[in-house]
């Protein structure tokens, strides 16, 4: 497993701080010769960011078609930079000294030998489409990332780490791809400092 060492979930960022967060993340990249980053996937960046821009100036005051477009061009833009953050957090494999001269927010190192207590608060539902799941848990300052598992019942092997995984530094995520009507166990780690996954319970949800 790859250390992820920035922020990868920027959907909490506010409609007034996406554009500065981008444009600020654009200007630390371009011409950075520690990432090997395609010169047109800033471009689409750029443009991601210049059309968000545009449609959030037309949605202050404007109709709620307006404010559609405006969240719309929001979650092209975050789905863009979370992307992005990954790809680059999967090349700096660690380094912190380079990851800091991204833009992007470093992952917060917890204490050093100090182990998260088993997940709690642990919940599976239902996303707005078929086949999508929402994996969430109570956050946890010690915890270096989440990991969400899943697997069709009956699961062939009761050790979650040969399920399928979604890593994720945020603490709920939402995963698709899910067949209707098929039972799955389901369960989340928290992934220590020293990347020992600490286990929730097992739960089963059948997908829809």
């Amino acid at each position: 497993m790859n250390k992820i060492g920035l922020i990868i979930c920027h959907s909490s960022l506010k409609d007034n701080d996406v554009g500065p967060f981008a444009e600020n993340v654009l200007q630390r990249l371009t011409g950075n010769t520690l990432f090997e980053i395609p010169a047109e996937r800033l471009v689409t960046v750029k443009t991601l960011k210049d059309s968000y821009q545009t449609k959030l100036a037309k949605s202050i005051n404007g109709s709620k078609l307006d404010i559609m477009y405006k969240n719309e061009a929001k979650s092209a833009l975050i789905a863009n930079l979370d992307d992005l953050a990954l790809d680059i957090s999967v090349q700096a494999k660690g380094d912190r000294e380079k990851l800091a001269t991204t833009g992007f927010v470093l992952v917060k190192e917890p204490e050093k030998g100090k182990e998260p207590p088993k997940p709690t608060n642990f919940k599976v539902e239902y996303g707005v489409n078929d086949g999508e799941l929402i994996f969430s848990v109570q956050a946890n300052k010690d915890a270096r990332m989440y990991i969400f598992y899943f697997t069709p019942a009956p699961a062939a092997s009761m050790d979650a780490t040969t399920w399928q995984s979604v890593a994720s530094t945020a603490r709920k995520q939402q995963i698709s791809g899910f067949k209707r009507g098929v039972e799955y166990a389901c369960r989340c780690a928290y992934m220590s400092a020293d990347r020992k996954p600490i286990f929730s319970d097992v739960l089963m949800v059948i997908a829809r």
